[in-house]
């Protein structure tokens, strides 16, 4: 089923190729379009399960975004081996953003350096699913990080200490902390948030790591159905799940890629991503 899979999308790029053909459309046109899908091919093997799914998407969008100027100037190969570098180095910590991340390709001689900018923060409207009792917030920060708990930890139904209990998480369980309202984070499973938490409860993974504490379990991987105080968490018993627009603070980080091609040609390219409520950096 997946080979058919893989052939069927390969089919459409071919085909999207010879249709932008007909039309007149010029190469580095070409090239975003096919790049999109081919990112999304070359994604599609990427990670487990929502993982997979964000994987798919972050892939795609890099991969039109290098099948543009950058791209004119390179094969399928390098172009999506470039766009998984520049991936690479968006996933960075902030901190270390400003390094230069180098890329050379394995069968062409083509080499780019990738740098990012200093990361700033922008307001934009994103979408954001929850589980039918939690809560809607009207806006929030987006972090999209992984988190762990400190403590047992009263989950919520919304960011209020007198809100109703949905369920609790035991120390050291590792979750998505999908944004932070006030002095509340946002509980994500699977991409979807299931509750709130206070802030005192909770701590991002990289400081809990740097302690040496390591998560004793994961809310994505967990059977939740099996205990009283996560049942609300099992989404394969939710029929229908909420989703709304939020008016979000989220990270944006300019980018630059210099490229050098095989035939010796150099090309830039400046542009800037922010960060998406499922993980992702989209183009802007």
């Amino acid at each position: 089923m997946r080979n058919k899979f893989i052939v069927s999308i390969l089919a459409v790029a071919i085909a999207t190729s010879s249709g932008c053909a007909q039309m007149g459309i010029n190469k580095e046109q070409a090239g975003t379009a096919i790049g999109a899908v081919a990112g999304a091919v070359a994604g599609s093997f990427m990670g487990k399960g929502n993982g997979k799914i964000i994987a798919v998407l972050l892939t795609s969008t890099l991969g039109g975004y290098i099948g543009n100027k950058i791209g004119a100037k390179l094969d399928d190969q390098d172009r999506q081996a470039l766009a998984q570098r520049t991936q690479d180095a968006l996933n960075q910590p902030a901190m270390a953003s400003g390094q230069p991340v180098k890329w050379t390709s394995a069968h062409s001689g083509a080499t780019a350096e990738i740098v990012q900018g200093k990361e700033f923060t922008d307001t934009k409207t994103v979408e954001v699913k929850r589980a039918p009792k939690i809560a809607a917030v009207p806006s929030m920060k987006l972090i999209n990080e992984p988190y762990m708990t400190k403590s047992s930890s009263n989950v919520r139904s919304a960011p209020n200490k007198n809100a109703g209990k949905v369920g609790g998480l035991q120390p050291g369980t590792e979750f998505t902390a999908v944004g932070s309202t006030g002095d509340w984070i946002l509980v994500g499973r699977k991409g979807v948030t299931v509750g709130y938490v206070h802030k005192d409860l909770v701590e991002p993974k990289s400081v809990a790591m740097a302690k040496n504490i390591k998560p004793a379990a994961n809310l994505d991987e967990m059977n939740v159905s099996a205990d009283k105080e996560t049942r609300a968490f099992d989404l394969d018993s939710i029929p229908s799940l909420p989703t709304q627009q939020v008016v979000a603070q989220t990270s944006c980080r300019p980018v630059t890629v210099s490229l050098k091609a095989a035939d010796g040609n150099s090309e830039q390219e400046n542009s800037t991503f922010c960060k998406q409520a499922n993980g992702t950096w989209e183009l802007i």
